[in-house]
């Protein structure tokens, strides 16, 4: 059954359409904007603390954004997000992750590695921004898959620059 709330991204509505997956026994509703490498935008509604409304922004003008509709009920995340990304039919995609998504993001990544280009965490809180750079080396495919987290605590004018620099180390 498909979820009826709407992520709170801001600038990731801007332009776009809405388009549905099915996989498996679900429906999942998403927003997609932009052209170019795809990224997996995971955030809640009612997060405390929305994405960057800048980095939103920037992003969409470069990538290909992809925001679905997040289950509200306790799915088990790291399947909802792997069955999602099957029922697109991509793989290699670069994921941006806030708050309640960090973890399963992260555990996709170790499991699939093959599935994830990139990672970016945006967990609540303070830190220095870009401090968290690291490569996850899985155990099942031996797969390498950049990571940096960056704390939500911190302001845009220091987080854009470090994540779409992050980013932009794909080779669109």
């Amino acid at each position: 059954m498909p979820n009826t709330s709407t992520p709170n991204t801001a600038g990731a509505h801007g332009h776009g359409a809405w388009a549905e997956v099915r996989a498996r026994d679900q429906v999942v509703r998403y927003h997609r904007s932009g052209v170019g490498r795809t990224v997996l935008i995971l955030c809640s509604h009612n997060d405390p603390e929305p994405l960057w409304p800048e980095l939103l922004e920037t992003l969409g003008a470069g990538y290909r954004l992809i925001v679905p509709e997040p289950p509200v009920d306790e799915t088990d995340l790291v399947s909802w997000l792997a069955d999602f990304l099957e029922g697109l039919g991509v793989s290699n995609v670069i994921i941006l992750a806030a708050n309640r998504f960090c973890i399963p993001a992260l555990e996709l990544a170790l499991l699939e590695g093959d599935q994830v280009a990139r990672l970016v965490l945006v967990p609540q809180g303070n830190g220095r921004a870009g401090e968290a750079a690291a490569t996850l080396v899985t155990q099942t495919r031996q797969a390498r898959v950049p990571l940096l987290i960056v704390p939500r605590g911190q302001p845009a004018s220091e987080t854009v620059s470090v994540i779409t620099g992050f980013l932009g180390e794909t080779g669109r």
